[in-house]
């Protein structure tokens, strides 16, 4: 009681006040001292580039794109209100009202994060995300916050608020190397920005907040959540009414992915997947910055392969491709290709898209089998068969090529190099139908595989760009390594602002059955493992001039092909995007052929090594089509490889044995 009135006291007291009123005084004396420099200050130029220069893997430049030249500006009176409102109630909704900062939004945000103790409530005002696109790098520096405010100020002070508006809306970054409203129009719906119908501006509304995670085309869930909340905002803004809300909700526009115009270099699909990699590295900020120097993996000799082979061998041009060529030990991405005319598509099939694999799913499933216990001679009988799963109330019936069976026993190493579909089948179910999709896991794939007899075959769609990387652990001696495309970003100082030259791996595979694995992917093209089926790399055994380990992979509407040396890996995907049947001959040829293009002429004058032995893995003449141990007797000889405690004993010689490797089924 006495406290409160010595302290009630000491603010009646005339000192206190006196005090007090010229604390403010001097206050506003400050401010309008601070005012009055910056009224004075010329107004910052806001016809500011923003230069983009890309390096390949020599260090030698590329490309350069600069912002906003290289882009389509437009006035306001040219931007579909719902773009202007949407940014308006989401981004800043008393942009129109404050002074460049907004204190009421920036005190909930500091309450916010306190409470939750995150960051993730921001109070960045449209002004001052313009003034840190126009002028600042992001650092997470004082300084920066400092510098700021600043430009915030003499921006406020210089232009009026429809100014800067619209040079935010034409400089903001909308992912896929897109900036500005009109090049994202133009891009994501093929339309100009003031023919965008609410549904279609709420989208683009919703990507600058992260353009990678936004994206409608990489991840359309979480652009269709984002563009919930921009709706909800701009409903609770009275900007639309109730029925323009739920309307917008129902509406499924569609996402071209398509940028119109000639594109004058010869890795755009490369550089689109550089620029949403930058936009991931630099948390969707890289128009924050003024210039940027990107060291990428690029290979221009071998990306100029890919782009040749393409257009030299798809003669159906409504037939879609996806190449990607990467360097197993790095994981560099040295080209990459995601369609076969990217002014007419840009939608990158090589990062976004899933396909049924088909026979690509054989080498994870046999690399099983090995940890349990098989080795390349273990056999199966190879004849029609129908296989009963849950509980005996499903059944399936695979079928081989052209419906032709061995009608006898074959071994794991010639099954895979003729690719038969009963043997795959079999070793499935008598593994248990949940030992591959396990399996698959372990190599990196997202897809939830099912635990059912087709699985073996490729049903379920893979993205393409985890097929590259799971093969690339086969090619890796069994390690895994994280895909790169850049290595280096600079800025216009030559700061570093990124860097990532460290390759880390991480052993997922046992080194000596990857070993064996390997070598039994070098029997799809050797002609003495033909038996009752030819095998696969039969098209381009006369072209190849290397040692590989591949595997193709086809279903009715896919066709693949994946091979590799230690040095070299390139998977090439072909089919339709409307996923009709890839009929014919020469359309059914198109992967291998690019494929082995590309591996010839990227490695013409490489002296390739082949992958090191282990020590407890040796080398056997065998029989290919019956597994057993090689006689003087046996026209056909194969060299496998069997760890020393897992060697065929029985003989060619010995057909009528009943062999100990058998796995009857």
């Amino acid at each position: 009681m006495k406290l409160s009135k010595k302290i009630s006291a000491f603010f009646k007291s005339k000192y206190t006040q006196v005090t007090a009123v010229i604390c403010l005084e001097l206050i506003a004396i400050m401010c309008l001292t601070v005012y009055q420099y910056f009224k004075y200050l010329p107004a910052p130029d806001i016809n500011v580039n923003t230069t983009i220069t890309f390096y390949d893997s020599k260090g030698e430049v590329f490309l350069e794109k600069t912002y906003p030249k290289d882009q389509h500006w437009v006035s306001l009176d040219e931007i579909s209100p719902y773009v202007i409102n949407g940014f308006i109630a989401t981004e800043d909704r008393n942009f129109y009202d404050h002074f460049g900062f907004d204190p009421l939004r920036m005190a909930k945000a500091v309450i916010t994060n306190l409470t939750t103790g995150t960051r993730a409530q921001g109070a960045s005002t449209i002004t001052q995300q313009y003034a840190r696109n126009l002028y600042l790098s992001f650092e997470k520096t004082w300084s920066r916050k400092i510098k700021e405010a600043f430009y915030t100020i003499r921006l406020e002070l210089g232009y009026d608020k429809d100014t800067i508006l619209e040079g935010y809306l034409n400089t903001i970054n909308f992912g896929h190397g897109n900036y500005g409203i009109e090049d994202a129009s133009l891009y994501y719906f093929g339309k100009h920005a003031n023919e965008l119908s609410l549904a279609e501006a709420s989208i683009l509304v919703g990507i600058p907040k992260g353009p990678t995670y936004y994206s409608p085309i990489k991840n359309p869930e979480n652009s269709s959540n984002r563009q919930k909340i921009v709706l909800k905002s701009m409903l609770d803004e009275n900007y639309i009414s109730v029925e323009d809300y739920e309307h917008a909700l129902k509406s499924d526009p569609v996402v071209i992915g398509e940028i119109p115009g000639d594109v004058d270099y010869e890795a755009p699909y490369y550089v689109d997947a550089v620029l949403a990699e930058v936009d991931h590295l630099l948390d969707g900020q890289t128009s924050s910055y003024r210039n940027l120097n990107i060291y990428t993996t690029l290979d221009q000799e071998i990306q100029s392969q890919v782009n040749k082979s393409i257009v030299q061998n798809v003669k159906d041009l409504d037939v879609q491709t996806a190449v990607i060529v990467m360097e197993p030990s790095t994981g560099y991405v040295k080209a990459l290709s995601g369609g076969n005319n990217y002014e007419e598509s840009q939608y990158n099939r090589a990062l976004y898209s899933e396909r049924q694999i088909g026979s690509l799913m054989k080498p994870f499933l046999y690399y099983a089998a090995l940890e349990y216990g098989f080795n390349p001679s273990t056999t199966f009988m190879n004849e029609p068969t129908t296989f009963t799963y849950n509980g005996g109330k499903d059944s399936y019936t695979p079928n081989n090529y052209n419906s032709s069976y061995a009608y006898k026993s074959i071994p794991m190493a010639n099954a895979l190099a003729v690719s038969d579909n009963i043997y795959a089948v079999k070793t499935h179910t008598f593994l248990g139908l949940d030992v591959l999709p396990k399996t698959t896991k372990r190599f990196g794939i997202s897809a939830n595989i099912p635990s059912i007899p087709s699985a073996a075959l490729g049903v379920e769609p893979v993205n393409i760009m985890e097929m590259a990387e799971a093969y690339s652990i086969f090619a890796n001696n069994g390690k895994s390594v994280n895909r790169k495309f850049i290595t280096s970003i600079t800025d216009d100082r030559g700061f570093l602002v990124y860097s990532d030259t460290k390759t880390e791996q991480k052993q997922i595979l046992d080194k000596t059955k990857t070993y064996i694995m390997n070598e039994m992917m070098t029997g799809m093209f050797n002609l003495q493992q033909n038996n009752h089926l030819s095998i696969t790399g039969l098209s381009i055994i006369q072209n190849l001039t290397h040692q590989y380990a591949g595997k193709s992979g086809s279903t009715n509407t896919d066709s693949w092909m994946i091979g590799y040396t230690p040095e070299l890996l390139t998977t090439v995907w072909t089919g339709y995007d409307q996923g009709r049947t890839l009929d014919g001959v020469e359309v059914n040829h198109y992967a291998k052929n690019i494929w082995s293009e590309v591996m010839e002429n990227s490695l013409k004058n490489t002296q390739t090594e082949w992958f090191e032995k282990p020590k407890n893995v040796v080398a056997v003449k065998i029989d290919p089509t019956t597994g057993y141990l090689a006689s003087e007797e046996c026209k056909n000889k194969v060299t496998l490889y069997y760890e020393k405690n897992n060697v065929p004993s029985i003989s060619c010689e010995d057909h009528y044995h009943k062999s100990s490797l058998t796995v009857s089924q």
